[in-house]
């Protein structure tokens, strides 16, 4: 064969390659090396089996339980007249709504995906919701009540990765509702295209991806439970006990439990061990040390796999160098936020407009709300952060007032940073009410004009 054909038949040749790593005199990514032989196996899990591990596991529980009261139990704040917020709030509690959101995330946590269905007095129930529709209840529904059709494939539609209808039982009827009579909530929202289209999977159940922490921390603290039993063991070495058990013309295996129920009766009464001369006694102590340390790795583990700190999970302090916990407890609200401005601010869209025109009789532009701060400040922290901003304020004033900024605007600014942090209950209403500097000024100003 010529030198040309042997290179054409070279680059002919199909060569495999691989993009992992391999190491062939370790055996690294070779088939002699076991870990090459690891994979991820979908495991489906039936909302029956999911439920069980809810309510017998604490770790399930709490993995489900504590972002969706976290992210509740503050709730959120209206920006509009007071008379207007009362008659919000007001059909608020009426509806139960703060309790239906918590209730709804947990169960889109744990089945994947949930529902809030919007109850009106409109027959139709397949046509889209119409903001004029009085809300008579809201009904929170998971997969074991309600079902969707098709995802909706078409590209142009609003509703393009979502089903445009669900489906569930009401009086004995089969009933098919329009999407926007629901407020749909995920668990752990599956990736756009998962399926072939954005969201054909509508949500993951929150236990799946966690489900091997929690077996692995359950296994620890059962073996940690159960060695604690073996701590301490007595033994008996009790002569000829071989030739006693295998004498077939009497009860030696009875003797000898007799003798040891009789030895352990005295020992409760006394304190003192009776023992045949010949016979030996002995404690065996098993060592427990490491134990510890081995559970709190597991449970480490596990707080990673939930995205919850441990000082949540376990309501203790944060040890090592995670210091104080604080920037554990930092990201862990991020993620909070997240949840309430990507999951359930969107959710509620169309129950809030349906609440502010029953309350108000339309939809003011200008009225919306804010997540309320997921955590509460106290005294000390309110005085720290109302002496900081109080400083820079009569910084950026200058000696004589105004030379660095003009008052009006440091006031405005000053106004709005503290309304934001909430460090002065009532500063907005009462600015709405007397006004801020600079309407005070031009008040007196005019006055000065007429006198």
């Amino acid at each position: 064969m010529s030198r040309q054909k042997k290179q054409k038949a070279f680059n002919d040749q199909q060569i495999t390659a691989s993009d992992s790593y391999r190491n062939l005199a370790a055996n690294l990514g070779t088939k002699r090396d076991k870990a090459s032989y690891g994979e991820f196996v979908d495991n489906e899990l039936s909302n029956h089996q999911l439920y069980t591990m809810y309510s017998n596991s604490w770790l399930a529980a709490a993995i489900i339980d504590y972002p969706a009261e976290d992210a509740t139990r503050n709730w959120r704040n209206w920006k509009a007249d007071t008379e207007q917020i009362n008659k919000i709030e007001a059909i608020e509690k009426r509806l139960s709504l703060k309790e239906k959101v918590q209730e709804a995330q947990k169960a889109a946590d744990l089945f994947g995906w949930s529902v809030i269905y919007i109850n009106t007095r409109q027959d139709k129930q397949e046509q889209p919701l119409q903001i004029n529709e009085e809300i008579r209840s809201l009904v929170v529904l998971s997969g074991d009540t309600v079902t969707y059709k098709e995802i909706v494939t078409d590209i142009d539609s609003d509703w393009f990765g979502q089903p445009e209808y669900f489906e569930f039982r009401s009086k004995d009827k089969q009933v098919t509702v329009h999407a926007s009579r629901f407020a749909l909530f995920y668990g752990a929202k599956a990736p756009a295209g998962f399926g072939g289209y954005a969201g054909a999977r509508l949500g993951i159940s929150r236990i799946k991806s966690t489900m091997e922490s929690i077996n692995q921390v359950s296994s620890a603290l059962a073996n940690t439970a159960s060695l604690i039993f073996e701590a301490k063991v007595d033994v008996f070495k009790i002569k000829d006990l071989a030739r006693i058990l295998a004498d077939k013309s009497c009860d030696g295996a009875g003797m000898v439990t007799n003798r040891m129920t009789l030895q352990a009766l005295i020992k409760g009464i006394n304190g003192a061990l009776v023992l045949d001369a010949e016979d030996e006694y002995d404690q065996k102590s098993a060592n427990l040390s490491g134990l510890a340390e081995i559970c709190n790795l597991f449970l480490k583990a596990f707080a990673g796999a939930a995205r919850i700190p441990v000082t949540r999970l376990f309501g203790r302090e944060s040890a090592g160098l995670s210091g104080s916990g604080d920037g554990d407890e930092r990201t862990y609200n991020d993620r909070i936020k997240d949840l309430q401005s990507t999951g359930f601010s969107p959710a509620l869209r169309r129950i809030d407009d349906c609440i502010l025109y029953q309350a108000l009789g339309s939809r003011p532009l200008d009225i919306y709300y804010e997540w309320a701060p997921l955590r509460n400040k106290t005294e000390v922290e309110n005085a720290d952060i109302l002496g900081k901003i109080a400083t820079a304020a009569r910084t950026l004033l200058g000696q004589s007032g105004g030379e660095v900024i003009p008052a009006d605007v440091i006031s405005e600014a000053v106004s709005n940073t503290l309304i934001e942090s909430g460090s002065l209950p009532g500063l907005e209403q009462a600015i709405k009410k007397y006004g801020n500097i600079a309407e005070q000024n031009n008040l007196v100003g005019g006055e000065d004009d007429e006198i």
